[in-house]
């Protein structure tokens, strides 16, 4: 009887090692996930995106409902350490007030290759978001928490993008990543995608981020670029800092610019200061204070803004956002007003 039960947990121990070595040699077919796209392991590629769907309502300006960005996400990783992606974005092409054509909507959001030259270090070619900040490497509308952009990130302050090379090295100090990177731009060379001629002419910068604890985090950026528009005016210098803490539910975030020319370009310098709280199962509260003072493209004053609303996020790919912002000299920057939003990743 004990040799006939030996001999049957053997029998069923090699059937379980021939089922293992059968599962782990067939290639997992692919499969779609909500809010995760088609993923097809055995290729290394995965194929995805994002809606964001838009209403506002500003004071004494036109209501305007519209998508305002769809957004298709694919990454491809043929070996281990190297990795493919791309963002092809549709940019305000369906709306009440002005559409763009296809052929304006559509644009290269992103699209570069990532080398994993070790487990700690990153080298990355081509178009990409600029990592000035938190909000701005975000980027995807589900992501955020509010339908509205704060004015520090705004575009006219910086390009969101970068066209050329960045190293990335992470150390470890006491348990703790510690995230360099620098970077080098030449966007009137290589954004084939800017017919507009709206990025920088050329840049180089870096960015350290350090995690102090679980839940804190520590950002600092700086950058040194000219305008792609004005290739010939004085070069801008930009310095910002940032943090992050999180902890069961509970969010504050921040960041501060300053950027300075010596020509006719001025300066500006601003900040934000965002807080989250859980009120109930996937429902959050927001509130938002900003400032900015500044003489480039914005007004040379102090513009106060406040901004409150409420995030609910039924599912994990799916948030609705509804949000009042009003302010102090805001007219031109950033109109008071009622905005909101659905986001969802597909």
């Amino acid at each position: 009887m004990v040799k006939q039960l030996q001999l049957s947990v053997t029998l069923l121990l090699m059937l379980g090692n021939l089922c293992r070595s059968s599962w782990a040699d067939t290639p997992i077919p692919p499969s779609y996930h909500w809010g995760r796209g088609i993923s097809w392991p055995a290729a290394g590629f995965n194929l995805g995106g994002y809606a964001n769907f838009l209403y506002q309502h500003p004071e004494q300006r036109t209501d305007a409902l519209k998508l305002d960005e769809l957004s298709l996400l694919i990454s491809w990783s043929p070996w281990q350490r190297l990795r493919f992606f791309s963002e092809i974005e549709l940019d305000d092409w369906l709306s009440t007030t002005n559409s763009n054509s296809f052929g304006q909507a559509i644009r290269g959001e992103r699209l570069y290759v990532d080398w994993l030259a070790t487990e700690t270090t990153t080298l990355r070619l081509g178009k990409f978001l600029t990592p000035i900040g938190r909000w701005n490497v975000i980027h995807a509308a589900p992501l955020i928490w509010t339908t509205t952009r704060p004015l520090v990130t705004n575009e006219q302050l910086f390009s969101h993008h970068l066209n050329g090379a960045m190293l990335t090295q992470r150390i470890q100090l006491n348990e703790r990543n510690l995230d360099i990177s620098i970077y080098a731009d030449h966007s009137s060379q290589f954004d084939v995608f800017d017919s507009a001629n709206t990025g920088f002419d050329t840049a180089f910068g870096g960015r350290v981020n350090f995690e102090l604890s679980e839940a804190w985090q520590i950002g600092l950026s700086i950058i040194d670029f000219t305008y792609e528009l004005y290739p010939k005016a004085d070069r801008n210098e930009l310095f910002g800092v940032d943090f992050m803490w999180k902890k069961d539910g509970y969010e504050v975030s921040a960041e501060a610019i300053y950027r300075d020319a010596d020509d006719r370009q001025g300066h500006e310098k601003g900040l934000y200061l965002q807080g989250i709280v859980p009120l109930a199962k996937h429902v959050f509260a927001m509130g938002r204070y900003e400032y900015l003072n500044g003489s480039h493209q914005f007004i040379a004053t102090d513009t106060h803004i406040g901004v409150v609303g409420l995030a609910w996020r039924p599912y994990v790919p799916l948030v609705l956002k509804a949000e009042y912002r009003l302010g102090i000299q805001n007219e031109l920057v950033a109109p008071s007003g009622f905005f909101t939003s659905i986001s969802m990743f597909f």
